[in-house]
């Protein structure tokens, strides 16, 4: 919802740019009417699923977003079985089915007697990570000192990268981590036996920009190769935050997501705007659009994107060692636990530990 608000925002400042130098202009910001917001996120996978409707507020306001109740969402597809919304709360909506890679679907929507609607959308083919491997990589960080004080310090770490395959159907990527790192404690032992150990587990994940990849990046366009997926530090204690406790290996879950080369430029946009700085020759946030338009009433200025990608997850266990001179412990996961965030247990280790 917040990227959402950016490009609201753009479309509210552009209103008043030209205005007289010369002049004392007040715009009157409060005027303008909610507009709609969808945002949506459509895989192969049933359990991420999701359209999501709402109204964005005025400038000024700071009432809390209004949902959109009353509405019908539908997935139409092209020579196959339409998938209708089921609204599970107002304005939020799931899908009972889901799409299949390689073939064409549009998103509609029905509100009062507004109809807003894509264009045909192709599903790409599912994902295929050809492979992983990790580079040693030296990070120029801001960290605060004893005293407060933000220091700027080389930090080295290790850089996941992974090779892909891209062709006419699928040449775009964007990826999502969970990096689980695992950490042990031992008690010290007080009058008799020693107690038991503790295995425990915290999960770091990559909240910044949207990580994308396509064809465009590279020169060789039968593949993507070593593209950076998430870097992670050699000391584990950065993460566990304490002393007591000794880091044993990561669990990196990697999720893949092929995307069309309309998702790729959008996301890439918002990246521009979500690391502008502030200066003339930063991108105007009205440069990102979406693909929704209102069928019934074309003038009607509709906010957000139907994202429509095929997806797969792989799972890695990574030692990285102390340093760029240790050996990389790594390989290929072949079962998919569900795992909490974070936690422990004590006198046994989790059914998912790996080592």
């Amino acid at each position: 919802m917040k990227r959402l608000s950016l490009i609201y925002l753009g479309l509210v400042l552009s209103a008043f740019l030209f205005a007289s130098c010369e002049e004392y202009y007040q715009p009157k910001l409060e005027v303008v009417p909610g507009l709609m917001v969808v945002e949506s996120h459509i895989t192969n996978d049933l359990r991420q699923n999701f359209v999501k409707l709402s109204f964005a507020q005025d400038f000024y306001s700071t009432v809390e977003t209004k949902k959109i109740a009353g509405t019908k969402v539908d997935i139409i597809a092209l020579g196959d079985k339409d998938i209708g919304g089921i609204e599970s709360s107002p304005g939020y909506f799931t899908f009972p089915a889901t799409p299949v890679p390689g073939k064409k679907y549009l998103l509609r929507i029905r509100y009062e007697k507004e109809v807003f609607e894509t264009e045909y959308v192709l599903m790409p083919p599912i994902p295929a990570i050809d492979s992983l491997y990790t580079k040693h990589k030296v990070e120029k960080i801001f960290r605060t000192n004893a005293y407060g004080v933000p220091t700027l310090i080389e930090v080295p770490k290790r850089t996941v990268c992974v090779d892909a395959r891209i062709n006419y159907q699928l040449g775009h990527y964007r990826f999502n981590t969970r990096a689980i790192l695992q950490w042990v404690f031992s008690p010290a032992p007080a009058n008799g036996p020693p107690p038991p150990p503790w295995s425990g587990w915290l999960s770091v994940y990559n909240r910044g920009l949207f990580n994308l990849a396509g064809p465009k990046e590279f020169s060789v366009f039968s593949k993507i190769r070593q593209h950076p997926v998430v870097s992670l530090d050699y000391n584990g204690q950065f993460y566990i935050g304490s002393s007591e406790r000794v880091a044993s290996g990561w669990i990196l879950i990697l999720d893949a997501y092929g995307i069309t080369e309309d998702s790729y430029n959008f996301h890439e946009n918002l990246n521009r705007q979500f690391s502008a700085e502030g200066s003339l020759f930063d991108p105007a946030l009205t440069q990102v659009y979406g693909n929704i338009k209102c069928k019934t009433s074309p003038e009607k200025i509709v906010l957000g994107f139907f994202d429509l990608n095929s997806y797969r997850q792989y799972r890695y266990f990574l030692n990285l060692g102390t340093g760029p001179d240790t050996q990389v412990i790594q390989r290929r996961l072949n079962t998919y636990p569900d795992i909490p965030d974070e936690g422990y247990e004590i006198g046994t280790r989790p059914s998912f530990w790996e080592q």
